[in-house]
């Protein structure tokens, strides 16, 4: 049977497969879970096809300015493909985490079949709602920053560098909108199981004619059993989307360190004529609005799943252990220690640094003395020579393709 959130990850699934996150070889199997389908050649053709579009994307952008290559040509081509590499060098965990919901989701249906407890899983029309909106609007802000700044479409080349190598990067949508859809959807498990328990009988003692001594314990190895597979998957997840937010954060840092830099030093991000300046500086500060909320999204998700995952701690401080049954005691201690262990794992970037609401204060603190220093060494020769080509390519890129 088709789950929930089978339906509403499809989307997830064609987009990271267009644009290269996942192997395209891996298809649905009537169970639902993700396989490698190694029988398919039409498979493997379209997999070799994509890679060639993006090779050639990437080759025309590298000659769009004749024999030029310019600093930040090499950045927004190293952004573009790392994330690439980084997410085909861990699909195996990518597609084990997805699998591991599925599962997870059919093991969760047999406990929570005679429990009341609230639909926390959002509905495919809200997810259809979400998709289409970002996706409008990414599609407009590109054709209105197109039309405004290219009124003419002159040859391909222009048309590859807004697509793929211009701010807002489509990279970055997809590796926003797919880690937020999986953290979500983590967090409502979490935020179940925490319901599930809640419905468990006051005191944890019997019910008569709803809960006997077997059916709580029962409920309980269940409930810790589950708690210990959600925090597995969050090890997988940060196993496979890591690396992929540690691209994305990283790239993400040293767009916003020299577009504040060359703001500040060359009072304007973009050099063009003057008619578009304030446009261009409308623009270049939506996509810094734009980066922020991206990065405060994905961190406040993994925040909201750090309080639910040790939420049910306060439910298991909260009974007199003294009083219970010697079974119910063993699991609560039991669960006690397991959320002792697994409350040191935290999701990551691929283990670099911790992702949370101190990452915040963190990046604010690394921008402001990395601007700090860049300004200092602004007569260096190597920073007057970044300067010159800075604007030298963005003058090309606004006044005369």
């Amino acid at each position: 049977m088709t789950t929930v959130f089978q339906i509403t990850s499809r989307p997830i699934l064609i987009l990271s497969k267009c644009i290269g996150l996942i192997d395209i070889s891996y298809i649905v199997e009537p169970t639902g879970l993700l396989v490698y389908n190694i029988n398919s050649t039409c498979h493997v053709f379209l997999e070799i096809i994509r890679m060639i579009v993006l090779t050639i994307c990437t080759f025309v952008y590298f000659k769009q300015f004749d024999q030029d290559v310019h600093i930040i040509q090499i950045i927004h081509i190293i952004q573009f493909w790392i994330v690439i590499i980084a997410a085909r060098l861990s699909t195996i965990q990518i597609i084990k985490f997805i699998n591991g919901i599925i599962e997870f989701d059919r093991k969760i249906k047999t406990l929570s079949k005679n429990l009341i407890i609230p639909q926390r899983l959002w509905k495919k029309k809200h997810w259809d709602i979400t998709y289409i909106s970002i996706l409008a609007y990414f599609i407009l802000f590109k054709f209105f920053q197109f039309y405004l700044l290219h009124p003419k479409i002159e040859n391909i080349q222009i048309l590859v560098h807004h697509a793929f190598f211009s701010s807002p990067y489509l990279m970055d949508y997809v590796v926003t909108i797919s880690s937020c859809f999986f953290l979500q959807n983590i967090y409502v498990r979490f935020q179940m199981l925490n319901d599930i328990w809640k419905c468990l009988p006051a005191d944890l003692v019997t019910v008569s004619n709803q809960w006997t001594y077997n059916e709580i314990v029962g409920a309980m190895e269940n409930t810790r059993l589950l708690h210990s597979e959600l925090c597995e998957l969050l090890k997988m997840f940060t196993l496979g989307y890591g690396p992929l937010l540690l691209c994305f954060f990283t790239s993400s840092f040293i767009c916003m360190l020299l577009s504040f830099y060359f703001f500040i030093n060359i009072r304007s991000i973009i050099v063009i004529q003057s008619t578009k300046t304030d446009l261009s500086r409308i623009i270049s500060l939506i996509v810094h609005v734009q980066i922020v909320m991206f990065l405060m999204s994905v961190t406040i998700f993994v925040s909201m799943i750090n309080v639910k995952r040790l939420e049910i701690i306060s439910y298991l401080r909260s009974y007199r252990i003294s009083n219970l049954h010697l079974d119910i005691k063993r699991q609560i201690k039991m669960f006690m220690s397991q959320i002792s262990a697994c409350g040191s794992d935290q999701i990551s970037a691929y283990g670099f640094f911790d992702i949370n609401l101190n990452l915040v204060t963190t990046i604010i603190v690394l921008l402001i003395s990395g601007i700090i220093t860049l300004i200092q060494m602004k007569n260096h020769p190597l920073m007057l020579q970044l300067n010159n080509d800075t604007k030298s390519y963005l003058d090309k890129i606004y006044n005369e393709i």
